[in-house]
């Protein structure tokens, strides 16, 4: 059974989450849109059958073993990218084939790389935003497979590899500058790729409801509606004790002893250490 699942989707699992890994630079949101999808294949397989595999499957070759080992080589690649030193030498003044080989694969590489820390839990509106952002990414990684069940496209068919690339590549951009306008206060107005992002989005998913209502409006299975009923109220409630009770509570401690440090330090009474 597991040799009769290696096919050229497990490549395209693996490099898949490699490149969404370099896109989202955070192993955190990568993880949790993994599982995630994961789980939303489980609750929509009475729509859509080929979500319907064995447990190994969804967790072991999916999850840990494809997406897994993809997240992985994505952070990797990151470290790389991070500490990646510049040598700005002419091609023929640096010794050795190998070195002039490396040399000129670095040059389609990225002059600089830019680290994202998209601080989830700093305060609600970027915890909400977050959120917002991993369920559009869900949504869009769902349309690849409604949009081949409602349209009748071969899964081996160009055209799914095509859209892939090209919502890889807007889409790194269009997550660039949304984490711009999220963590550069002087950052006032949306990216443009951003709008082209959401407005392909809002197409997709028109398409799918036109061409595929009777697949998108099977009602969902009992259990599927208390899970996501009992997910949503969690995380409802984490929010609000976070952001209205743990979040203030220890800014007022952090804010009152870093007060009191700094006014014994000034008297000269009291060291920090103390």
């Amino acid at each position: 059974n597991i040799w009769d699942k290696m096919d050229w989707f497990v490549i395209f699992h693996l490099t898949g989450w490699w490149a969404k890994a370099i896109v989202f630079r955070d192993y955190w949101m990568s993880f949790v849109l993994s599982v995630t999808f994961e789980i939303l294949e489980y609750s929509l397989e009475h729509q859509l059958p080929n979500f319907g595999e064995c447990w190994w499957d969804h967790w072991i070759l999916d999850a840990i073993v494809c997406n897994g080992l993809g997240i992985w080589l994505g952070i990797k690649t990151l470290e790389f990218l991070e500490s990646k030193t510049y040598d700005w030498r002419d091609l023929w003044q640096i010794p050795g084939t190998r070195s002039k080989f490396v040399r000129v694969l670095s040059q389609f590489t990225p002059h600089s790389w830019t680290k994202f820390d998209w601080g989830y839990t700093e305060d609600v509106k970027r915890w909400f935003a977050v959120i917002g952002i991993c369920a559009s990414i869900m949504i869009m990684d769902l349309n690849t497979f409604y949009l081949k069940a409602v349209l009748w496209i071969p899964p081996p068919h160009p055209a799914n590899v095509y859209r892939c690339m090209l919502i890889l590549f807007f889409g790194a951009v269009a997550l660039r500058e949304t984490y711009e306008y999220m963590s550069n206060p002087h950052c006032k107005r949306f990216g443009q790729q951003s709008w082209v992002a959401i407005a392909i989005l809002i197409t997709e998913c028109m398409i799918i409801w036109k061409f595929g209502y009777e697949i998108v409006t099977k009602p969902f299975p009992t259990h599927v509606i208390v899970f996501w009923v009992a997910f949503i109220v969690i995380i409802l409630a984490w929010s609000f004790w976070n952001f209205t009770y743990k979040l203030p509570r220890r800014k007022r401690t952090t804010s009152g002893r870093e007060y009191s440090e700094c006014t014994e330090d000034a008297l000269g009474r009291r060291t920090k250490s103390e």
